[in-house]
Parts: C-alpha cells; sequence; structure tokens
C-alpha cells in the first residue's frame, strides 16, 4: 500500500519484469542491480532493461519553491522622557512588630 501511495504506479507494475529479467540475468542479486541501476552501458538488451521499474521514470510532480528575500531594519528607540511628578503620598511609619512573627530567617536543626 505504501509503495503504491509513494510511487508512480506504472513503475510498480513492472516490478513481474524485474523478477523475469532477474531470472534470466546470470549473477546474484547485488550484481543485477549494479549493472542496471548503476550507469548503465548499452548492451543486446538494452530495449528490455529500458522497461525495468525505476529506469527511467516519469517525472509527475516538480516543486519549484523559493523563499522571498526577507529584509528587516531595527530602528534605534527614541528615548522618552517622563518628567517626575511631585507626589502628595507620605509614607506613613507603620510599626513592624507583627512581621517580625510570620518572617523569620531558617533554622537548622
Amino acid at each position: 500500500m505504501y509503495v503504491l501511495a509513494t510511487t508512480n504506479t506504472a513503475e510498480v507494475l513492472k516490478v513481474p519484469l524485474f523478477v523475469e529479467h532477474l531470472m534470466e540475468y546470470e549473477g546474484n542479486f547485488a550484481e543485477f542491480v549494479m549493472e542496471h541501476y548503476d550507469n548503465h552501458k548499452e548492451d543486446s538488451d538494452w530495449a528490455t532493461d529500458q522497461k525495468l521499474p525505476f529506469i527511467n521514470p516519469p517525472i509527475v510532480l516538480m516543486v519549484n519553491a523559493q523563499l522571498p528575500d526577507i529584509s528587516f531594519h531595527i530602528e534605534k528607540p527614541k528615548e522618552i522622557r517622563v518628567p517626575q511628578k511631585n507626589s502628595t503620598y507620605q509614607e506613613k511609619n507603620f510599626p513592624s512588630l507583627y512581621l517580625s512573627r510570620i518572617f523569620q530567617p531558617p533554622r537548622f536543626s
């Protein structure tokens, strides 16, 4: 199922020809693949070799994606001065005696 979904179906249908040609070949499987799929030279059975799967697969889909040129410029932030306002708030002197009971330094036993 996976092979049919990810490859050209016509190439998968050529697999029986591949097996038949492999059985006629005098040598092992690795030699057959190396001879027919790695810079194959024209020989007496050239026409049959060209019918093997994935020798000349058709280009079904070709995607050409190009990323746009992205450039950006970071401007130096402008200095904003905030005027100091005179506050009318005055901090009152609260007794901190109640805080001494809650917040205490850690003790080691």
